[in-house]
């Protein structure tokens, strides 16, 4: 039997409750049998400097993911050349799993409409279903536009929550939400640095355990 994994990424600075919502999402729309969280070891397009140290961010998300086995971490681009590329964590991935392993990129709508701004991105395209997900709000017709232009076609999704797009010569497919996914939490980690930073208040926008971390290691003070 085939296993489908979904494959989330990110530099998850600090990791919280969207990024978690948005991965059970992906797995309840897609049937997803695991979801890997990736943290980013070295972002390309960020300065490495003002980013915190992977084993902070990787511990975090270690945190925030238990009790939930469908959920797991995935070190591997601390093991890759710097910076992160997205096609050489696929290419590993391409390598090491079992071959009737199918794999879902989940990203949101906003970075996916950068993507051709990707070292590789046709190869990238060509290695992996994506999972565009959406929050309230967000218009998924610029999204729709690069799909098109891309080359993808309208499909069947076969699946009643999911517009579907396939590309005949690369054989993959792009998964989109029938309608915005409004139960996602309007967080991000830059806003919840500034409010630590601030001396504001972030409870609820992460797991406890996460918080907790935070407050010992003296994060984003």
């Amino acid at each position: 039997m085939s296993l489908r994994v979904g494959l989330l990424g990110g530099t998850f600075d600090p990791v919280h409750n969207a990024h978690l919502q948005i991965a059970e999402a992906a797995k309840s729309l897609c049937d997803l049998d695991e979801v890997l969280f990736i943290p980013a070891a070295v972002p390309p397009h960020k300065n490495s400097h003002d980013i915190t140290l992977f084993s902070h961010r990787a511990n975090m998300i270690r945190l925030a993911i238990e009790g939930r086995p469908y959920l797991n971490l995935s070190l591997i681009e601390s093991h890759l050349p710097a910076p992160s590329y997205t096609i050489d964590t696929l290419r590993y991935f391409h390598a090491t799993l079992s071959r009737d392993t199918e794999l879902f990129f989940i990203i949101g709508t906003d970075a996916f409409l950068d993507v051709t701004t990707w070292k590789s991105y046709r190869q990238v395209l060509s290695a992996v279903n994506f999972v565009i997900l959406g929050r309230a709000g967000c218009s998924g017709q610029d999204a729709e536009r690069i799909i098109k232009g891309l080359g993808y076609e309208w499909g069947d999704s076969s699946r009643e929550l999911l517009h579907c797009w396939y590309h005949p010569s690369y054989r993959k497919k792009i998964f989109f939400p029938c309608s915005p996914l409004i139960s996602i939490s309007d967080i991000s980690s830059s806003q919840i640095r500034q409010d630590i930073k601030a001396n504001r208040s972030v409870a609820g926008a992460m797991p406890a355990a996460v918080l907790e971390y935070i407050q010992t290691h003296c994060l984003y003070v």
